[in-house]
């Protein structure tokens, strides 16, 4: 399996932010305030003085109209910044599970499907409508801003097709020898029809990958289950603490 440090390395990669700071082993992430891991710090290593370091990544972020957050997860550096966090007022967001299997053994796992799934290296107007409509936040500045988040990282992007529109869809992030499961999505007329199964398998059958991974909110139970089916299994975690 993965170690946690590089898991934060992988989604860091899979996932990456218009602008980074460097700030003695903390990268600060910033990409206009569009989804939290691209406006964050990921703590990889500690600082010599953890309270003039944040100080400067709270002066920074506000300067950059951005709230100040933290991925926090076990590798995180200093060990102890979690509690540093609340003592300042951070609130803790979005408790995450990070999941891992062997691709091969996934695929063995997936139902073989006749629906049509159609992979491309970019995503199409239709699958970012889908992907918007099911899981944006914001307005048009907000979803240019996350397309290009999208196009920042290599991927592959699966859309079942229903005329011009798409059903479902699904995003694989290629991060050296693994991949990275994003974005998977189902139209609400569609649900419980093995759709996501079906875009699974078909990025999947689609990549080269050794190993494959994804983030899966803790409460998120349909979901957690369906990858528990798959062999899913719990490598990691994280959370983000936000400024209040």
């Amino acid at each position: 399996m993965i170690a946690e440090a590089r898991m934060d390395s992988l989604m860091n990669q899979a996932w990456p932010a218009a602008d980074n700071t460097e700030l003695d082993g903390w990268l600060v992430r910033r990409n206009a305030g569009v989804t939290l891991r691209a406006n964050s710090v990921l703590p990889a290593n500690a600082p010599f003085d953890v309270h003039r370091a944040l100080d400067y990544v709270e002066n920074l972020y506000r300067a950059h109209d951005i709230t100040p957050s933290f991925q926090i997860s076990p590798a995180v550096q200093p060990s102890d910044l979690d509690v540093h966090l609340e003592a300042r007022g951070y609130a803790v967001r979005n408790p995450t599970l990070v999941q891992c299997a062997a691709l091969p053994d996934v695929l063995a796992k997936l139902p073989v499907t006749a629906d049509e799934v159609n992979i491309s290296t970019s995503p199409s107007a239709a699958w970012m409508d889908c992907w918007w409509s099911v899981d944006g936040r914001g307005g048009a500045a907000s979803r240019t801003t996350a397309e290009q988040i999208l196009a920042r990282g290599k991927a592959l992007y699966a859309s079942i097709p229903d005329g011009e529109q798409v059903k479902a869809i699904g995003r694989l992030a290629l991060v050296d020898d693994t991949a990275g499961l994003y974005c998977l999505a189902v139209d609400e007329r569609f649900r419980r029809q093995g759709l996501a199964s079906a875009v699974i398998r078909g990025l999947l059958q689609a990549a080269t990958a050794r190993w494959v991974w994804l983030s899966v909110l803790e409460d998120n139970i349909p979901a957690r289950t369906l990858y528990d089916n798959l062999g899913f299994r719990t490598v990691s975690r994280y959370h983000y603490r936000v400024k209040a």
